[in-house]
């Protein structure tokens, strides 16, 4: 059971109704509340942030950050980027050694200004400058709009803010580099002098993302202590080098998302399961009209154990990755790539199947009452946080046709998943050879749109040999794979000789051979207290409905608006039906 299942079902994370019935400035205010609360139940160590403890995995797999997405947002901000990036430089600095422990009691909410704009992947080219002055200190300065800074939650909402935000350091007119300062937003309530912030969320209506309070962070000659400098002054022999040493944690990051995906898929699995079950429609058996489950017709329970599969995979795919990822001796380029396939992997799934369940619920998968579209929503935005799925699969896969990174090792030669993977390299390889330079605009238009399927194709390797390697049921795994098919049907009928007809009938045989243990897959799951959508269950739906607002005769909801007299509404019709008769008759 995950720490906070207690706590999932407190009247904190409980509404009687959807949260968009709240103000926009409560529910952000809630969501800090909330977030608060998560982390006095982990009681995470400085060491466990830094060190990425098991303990701090189980954090970013825990569904409660799916739950309220916004708890999410601002617990990964506050630990892995802000907490992440302090910790690095704490050594002989006891006023950071104070700071991280208000950042770790969430005292403090920790921020991470580094993209722009006018600059998101390209966050190397950002122009926000700290320029040394003759007594030490430093001047912050946003020097246009478009090197606002931009997206983080820096809107005050009650409790101090502290970021870390990056800027190129100026000294004597030249430039040293990008590097981070320490800066004092504001107190919880005013903006510290110089600092404007403009909040960019609107309140979403139906199903639409979580607010957290994103905004646009102006600073206007803001003047910085010499000890808000985050490591040395020296000019680098490699500003780029030296640029993504110091926004290393991102890396933990790309991780750490591909982990919040996964609770994302594992709910979305259980409501769209438990909907399917209770929802039943009279279908004509012979003479007799019965009824029956919809989660009975292949259309329904196909999608739903192709998610079953690959949750329970993409589950045993992250502890290996994790494993792998905290092994010391990988070098940080490793580290990377293993957390870009992992992310990229599940992100695709994710997104995909969220929408595909939210579709066999019907208009019930629209609303925010039942998660799914908010979910889906949510996992969009994080699907671009700390590390964008295409913008990694790009950097990574072009380095790995040009041999510039060692992928996974292969466990299983000769499997149907590993020979897929190898043909997807060697047909990108053959493409790149076309051309002298990879860097070339045909190469270009060539290459990039391949990327991610190269990604995806290692790691729906790697995922199954993870499941293998760590005893899941067979029929899960071959589930899993018959559900891959589809993503790449032509080189399965090209190469393995599987017509499309064949690709169906596999991945419909094998979901077949499962479904009558359809409901007991809920329980493994493991995210029945994070569950708030009254699909679920015959009781749910009925305590949401008996506490609607209500219209009749007799009960008035809302304070109706103000609307024309009916008296002379009634006349101005009238009039004009008289006028329409007038221009018949002549």
């Amino acid at each position: 059971m995950q720490k906070t299942a207690s706590l999932a079902q407190e009247a904190l994370f409980q509404r009687e109704l959807p949260e968009g019935d709240i103000a926009y400035v409560e529910r952000i205010k809630l969501s800090y509340s909330r977030a608060k609360a998560v982390t006095q139940i982990y009681d995470l160590s400085v060491r466990d942030v830094l060190e990425l403890s098991p303990k701090y995995w189980e954090f970013h797999t825990d569904p409660i950050l799916v739950m309220d997405s916004s708890v999410g947002t601002l617990l990964t901000i506050q630990y892995n980027l802000c907490l992440g990036t302090l910790g690095s430089y704490r050594e002989n600095r006891k006023e950071l050694q104070a700071l991280m422990t208000d950042v770790l009691r969430f005292r403090v909410s920790g921020q991470y200004c580094l993209t722009e704009v006018n600059h998101g992947l390209n966050a190397i080219n950002i122009e926000t400058t700290a320029t040394l002055q003759p007594n030490g200190d430093f001047i912050l300065h946003t020097p246009h709009p478009g090197a606002a800074k931009y997206m983080p939650p820096t809107a005050p909402f009650g409790i101090p803010c502290v970021a870390i935000v990056f800027a190129r350091l100026i000294i004597n007119g030249e430039d040293h580099g990008i590097r981070g300062f320490v800066v004092k937003l504001h107190d919880g309530f005013k903006m510290t002098e110089g600092i404007i912030c403009r909040n960019v969320q609107l309140l979403p209506a139906r199903g639409a993302s979580r607010p957290v309070g994103h905004s646009l962070t102006y600073f206007s000659e803001v003047r910085l202590y010499n000890n808000a400098l985050l490591g040395d002054m020296r000019k680098p022999k490699d500003t780029r080098e030296l640029f993504f040493n110091h926004i290393h944690r991102v890396i933990s990051g790309t991780l750490s998302m591909g982990a919040v995906a996964l609770s994302a898929l594992r709910i979305g699995c259980y409501i769209g399961i438990a909907y399917s079950l209770r929802r039943n429609v009279q279908v004509l058996e012979g003479a007799i009209w019965v009824h029956r489950p919809i989660s009975s017709f292949s259309t329904q329970y196909i999608p739903l154990l192709a998610m079953v599969a690959q949750s329970l995979v993409f589950e045993s795919y992250g502890q290996e990755t994790y494993e792998r990822f905290v092994d010391s001796k990988r070098s940080i380029t490793q580290r990377h790539l293993l957390a870009a396939i992992f992310k990229t992997t599940v992100f695709r799934h994710t997104l995909d199947m969220l929408l595909e369940i939210g579709d066999r619920c019907g208009a019930q998968g629209l609303f925010e009452a039942n998660q799914l579209s908010v979910i889906h929503a949510d996992m969009r935005g994080a699907a671009i946080a700390e590390g964008d799925i295409l913008g990694i699969s790009i950097r990574f896969a072009i380095d790995i046709v040009r041999n510039k990174v060692q992928i996974p090792a292969v466990f299983y030669e000769g499997e149907l998943l590993a020979r897929h993977e190898d043909s997807i390299i060697a047909e990108l390889k053959i493409l790149m050879n076309s051309w002298k330079n990879h860097r070339s605009l045909d190469a270009e238009r060539n290459l990039l749109p391949h990327c991610r399927g190269v990604l995806e194709a290692i790691g729906h390797r790697c995922a199954y040999e993870a499941a293998r390697s760590r005893g899941l049921p067979q029929p899960i795994i071959d589930l899993f794979v018959a559900s891959l098919l589809e993503r790449d049907a032509a080189w399965y009928s090209e190469n393995a000789k599987l017509s499309r007809l064949q690709q169906k009938k596999m991945l419909l045989d094998r979901a077949t051979t499962l479904y009558q243990d359809l409901p007991k897959f809920l329980p493994l799951l493991r995210v029945e207290s994070y569950i708030t959508a009254p699909i679920v269950s015959e009781e749910r739906w009925n305590s949401f409905v008996s506490r609607l607002p209500v219209f009749s005769a007799k009960e008035v909801g809302v304070p109706f608006l103000d609307l024309p007299d009916q008296t002379h509404f009634n006349g101005m019709v009238s009039a004009s039906r008289k006028a329409v008769k007038m221009e018949k008759d002549s």
